[in-house]
């Protein structure tokens, strides 16, 4: 199977354990990773045979700022809207919250979360 990636999504959301992180958005930066058979769009050079990649960025976006978020592990919910929405077999998506630990060295705590449509 062939893997379709979309690396560095710069999303706000309003997401942290205490009510005043919540508060404000922040940036997050989602990765997803997609499994797609490209074969056909590949050999027929078609847009209409593979994932449309914006269309994809809009649903990680559209779940980040749905609601204020205690958890990123519920952001991650990114994973079951886009199987829902594109019908791919298999999609992983990595939320980085850049700001959270800076203050103790930490570069971004993440989650990575795998969905597959048979269950």
């Amino acid at each position: 199977m062939d893997v379709i990636q979309l690396r560095g999504a710069r999303v706000m959301a309003r997401v942290g354990v205490p009510e005043e992180e919540r508060a404000v958005a922040q940036e997050l930066v989602v990765d997803v990773d997609l499994d797609w058979d490209i074969r056909a769009a590949a050999a027929a050079d078609d847009f209409e045979l593979t994932l449309d990649y914006a269309a994809v960025r809009a649903v990680v976006e559209r779940v980040a700022g749905a609601r204020a978020y205690r958890l990123i592990e519920t952001i991650g919910g990114v994973a079951a809207a886009v199987l829902a929405e594109f019908g791919t077999p298999r999609v992983r998506v990595l939320v980085k919250k850049p700001a959270a630990l800076r203050a103790v060295g930490v570069e971004y705590p993440a989650v990575e979360i795998e969905r597959r449509r048979d269950g």
